[in-house]
């Protein structure tokens, strides 16, 4: 027995050694190898991490920077990433640009896009219950904070989770929460980045493990940062060093979560002054990819790098782009030089002026209306003169610096067509004056020749500066009538010559035309008499019809009836009495008959 127990024994402590030389799991073994086939990383864990630093050069390297291409633009660095961009984010310029429309696989930088869609979505309040699905359904050995099944947290924590750990099982859980199910949720995201004017971007998942569908490009990432941005609650978080997860419902204890991007940490190797945020990512398909923002001197400027072999290669190329970018450009501030003009003014409405019946509101609102002044990036060599605007073949207005976007303007549009208000509310701007009018035919005149005295004043105003502007308008006009015309300018001046030496007759011609038209503005008063005498009679029956409705809906049911019922009664005694009065006539009658 004894031999038993020692055979026993020494069986055990060679196991033990073998499994102290041997990886038990596949996750221990993702931290020591080279590549992994699916695991996505924080960019702490990736293949860099084993130690050796190979003099290779990838292919990539050689690839054509665009903006080194573009005419009077400082040159870029030459780096390995396969698409990288800088965007200032107050312009929208891109500065760098290198494959920034190539389709890549993003890895964790897609987190940027589950937060900023989290965070719009308003319930940074509400409670996630993490189902078995959002716990579960991952890859082994990705990078997850050990949530449990059934384990509450509000959003606002877990998006800390999210940012920091870049916890998986943390996605899922937003994700369900906020769409419903991962692909609903997925739903939102690519809805939000067609919105954002997104060109090459898919998403299929809130994390951003591995999918052939799943895949973006450094232009659009840059876009959604630059959106994300816009959010103090995601630039808190995803700038925030640790953080303490406290106790829940399922864990009783207190969970330390550490951001694992190293240029916000300003005792870490590859620290960049003036970051305050970002995100790392990696997959053995995607590699290294990152999202970077860093303010100087009033200037926000977003670096992304995708498909980077190695993390400390993706830090010191970022630090690179981001110095070019800071130390080789300047915003600038360029006029716009936005009309404004309302409806009134393009159809000439103004040279009619209150008088117009078309006169309302609508006609003062601005058809076309943009910013005075436009922010613009620039190399800081070259001069704001060199900027260029023109249509971005959507709405707005490009500024651009030798073929190359440099900043953007949004303008608004308000539709030609207004509604043109009937005659009668339209209100006639003459002024009446208050005097004796004598009655019949005499007083009504009176009144007439006030009104239109009155009206005449504010009609000679008018139609003097219309006169003014229609003068200068047919000066201009005759000034540029081709030679075929001339007969026409000889027969105008003869007029004028005409009128000038026979005044006498065009006084003569003047009162003939008045005379004319007397008749034809009496019948028009008159007309208009009428028919102002129609529409007070309408007012006041529908005055009295309102009057009459207003009384009965005071009245309560019963008095109603009573009063129909009172009605009622009166009328059948005047027909009783109507009877009876018939029927004594016709015996008075047949009476009257017997004694003939």
């Amino acid at each position: 027995m004894r031999k038993k127990k020692l055979w026993l024994i020494r069986t055990l402590a060679a196991a033990l050694i073998l499994s102290a030389a041997v990886p038990v799991c596949p996750s221990l073994a993702a931290e020591d190898s080279e590549y992994t086939e699916t695991y996505d990383d924080t960019g702490e864990d990736t293949a860099e991490d084993s130690g050796e630093e190979t003099e290779y050069i990838p292919e990539s390297y050689y690839w054509t920077v665009e903006s080194n291409e573009i005419s009077g633009w400082p040159q870029g660095p030459q780096i390995e990433a396969e698409a990288a961009v800088v965007m200032d984010a107050d312009t929208g310029a891109f500065l760098y640009s290198k494959n920034m429309d190539r389709k890549e696989y993003p890895a964790s930088i897609t987190k940027i896009m589950t937060a900023l869609v989290a965070i719009e979505s308003g319930k940074l309040d509400s409670k996630i219950r993490f189902s078995e699905n959002a716990v579960y359904n991952l890859e082994e050995g990705s990078s997850h904070v050990g949530i449990q099944v059934g384990e509450v947290l509000s959003m606002r924590r877990a998006l800390y989770g999210l940012m920091l750990e870049s916890a998986n099982d943390v996605a899922n859980g937003i994700a369900e929460t906020v769409g419903g199910s991962i692909s609903g949720f997925a739903d939102l995201m690519n809805a939000k980045a067609a919105e954002l004017g997104c060109v090459n971007t898919h998403f299929t998942n809130p994390h951003g493990l591995q999918n052939e569908e799943h895949y973006t490009c450094a232009r659009d990432m840059a876009l959604i940062t630059q959106a994300a941005l816009k959010h103090p609650t995601f630039q808190k978080i995803a700038g925030t060093t640790n953080y303490t997860c406290p106790k829940t419902n399922k864990v009783d204890e207190e969970r330390y979560w550490y951001n694992h991007n190293q240029m916000i940490q300003e005792n870490a190797e590859y620290y960049y002054e003036g970051c305050f945020g970002g995100k790392t990512g990696f997959t053995s398909d995607a590699l290294n990819t990152l999202v970077s923002y860093a303010k100087k001197d009033g200037r926000t400027l977003i670096c992304v790098e995708l498909h980077v072999n190695g993390k400390d290669k993706a830090y010191s190329e970022s630090h690179a782009m981001l110095d070019y970018a800071f130390e080789n450009f300047q915003n600038v501030t360029v006029a716009a030089n936005e009309k404004t003009e309302s409806r009134s003014q393009l159809i000439g409405m103004d040279n009619l002026g209150e008088l117009s019946a078309l006169r309302t509101e609508a006609l003062d609102e601005a058809l076309v209306s943009g910013p005075n002044e436009v922010t613009v990036t620039i190399p800081k060599t070259a001069d704001a003169s060199s900027v260029v605007r023109k249509g971005d073949g959507s709405g707005g207005l490009a500024y651009e610096y030798n073929g190359w976007q440099v900043g953007s303007a949004a303008l608004s549009y308000n539709s030609l067509s207004f509604d043109v208000p009937t005659p009668s509310t339209v209100p006639v701007n003459y002024t009446e004056i208050i005097e004796e009018t004598e009655p019949g035919i005499k007083g009504r005149v009176q009144v007439a020749f006030r009104k239109t005295k009155a009206f005449g004043k504010q009609a000679g105003k008018v139609l003097g500066s219309f006169g003014r502007n229609a003068g200068t308008a047919i000066k201009e006009f005759f000034q540029t009538l081709p030679e075929k015309f001339t007969w026409l300018k000889e027969r105008i001046v003869w007029l004028i010559d005409w009128i000038n030496e026979n005044d006498i007759m065009a006084a003569a011609v003047g009162l003939l035309l008045l005379l004319i038209l007397l008749p034809i503005l009496g019948i028009a008063w008159a007309r208009n008499a009428r028919a102002e005498k129609i529409r007070k009679q309408r007012k006041k029956e529908r005055e009295e019809r309102i009057r009459i409705e207003k009384s009965i809906d005071s009245k309560p049911v019963s008095e109603i009836e009573a009063e129909l019922r009172a009605e009622l009664e009166k009328d059948r005694l005047e027909r009783q009495q109507a009877i009876e009065e018939a029927r004594e006539m016709h015996v008075e009658k047949e009476e009257s008959t017997e004694e003939k």
